[in-house]
């Protein structure tokens, strides 16, 4: 079987380890998880839920954004943020099952 460097282009994998790295945080991974079951959630809506300060909250969203993990937009003077790639739920998922036995 071909390695994954020779199967995938680099600047995939580099973007992948980019998003990987990025998640690599317990408050990063709940908003995914979070956004997962979501389709959309403004700020206000996830420090609650989350449990998190507000400042908090927003400094790990604009990080996931930056990273290309989360996309948002804006309507009057709500933020909505979602997740750019859905499919980062199943990362999230993989994780859960994991860890069950550690």
């Amino acid at each position: 079987m071909k390695s994954l460097l020779s199967r995938v282009e680099s600047k995939k994998i580099d973007k992948a380890a980019a998003m990987l790295k990025v998640l690599a945080h317990p408050k990063r991974l709940a908003i995914v998880d979070l956004l997962g079951k979501e389709d959309k959630l403004t700020v206000t809506e996830i420090y609650k839920q989350l449990d998190l300060p507000q400042a908090i909250a927003s400094q790990h969203l604009i990080t996931l954004k930056d990273k290309g993990v989360l996309s948002s937009f804006k309507v009057g003077t709500k933020i909505y943020y979602s997740l750019a790639i859905p499919k980062l739920i199943d990362v999230i998922d993989c994780l859960e099952e994991c860890c069950i036995d550690i």
